[in-house]
């Protein structure tokens, strides 16, 4: 819900700059949009707690891992990683080091497996590696954005990516 608020403020923002509007004349909107996460985020802790699960702080224990604190950055300027016929991980990493990438072979998540959206979660992984986001916020994002993904799967992939010299972690 975070990321989906920012989402959306971001949206608002750049509307209102697109129109030539007054960014202080969101701030209705803006604060209708906190109050529906406030509500959405009500209900999602409600249904958990119907299921037995109380959340403590509201941030699961792997969220403080050391691998979720890594911060990645782009060594270069990249488009899509993968474009037409071109791959950069397969060029750089070969055939055999790809295909023990979790995110691009087909045990890593049921969920990404069934929709066949692999690439699509590996363009935005790297889409939000920005210098200043976390492997956790990574995960959190692409995960707001197209649907779960595991931890470990986005630490895997950004881990190939700095393997084939596309970023590098702080």
């Amino acid at each position: 819900m975070t990321q989906a608020l920012k989402r959306e403020q971001a949206a608002l923002l750049s509307f209102a700059v697109f129109t030539r509007g007054r960014p202080q004349a969101t701030a209705p909107f803006t604060q209708a949009l906190k109050t529906q996460a406030a509500t959405f985020d009500g209900w999602l802790t409600e249904a958990a707690a119907l299921r037995g699960r109380h959340v403590a702080g509201g941030v699961p224990a792997w969220h403080t891992t050391p691998t979720a604190a890594r911060v990645a950055h782009r060594i270069g300027e990249f488009g899509p990683l993968t474009f037409q016929n071109d791959d950069v991980l397969r060029d750089r990493l070969g055939g055999e080091r790809l295909h023990r990438v979790q995110l691009l072979s087909a045990g890593s998540s049921r969920f990404v497996n069934v929709q066949d959206r692999s690439a699509l979660y590996a363009y935005e992984i790297v889409n939000f590696v920005d210098g200043k986001k976390s492997v956790v916020d990574i995960r959190d994002a692409v995960s707001a954005e197209l649907g779960p993904i595991p931890l470990d799967i986005v630490s895997d992939y950004l881990s190939a990516c700095e393997e084939a010299k596309i970023i590098a972690f702080r």
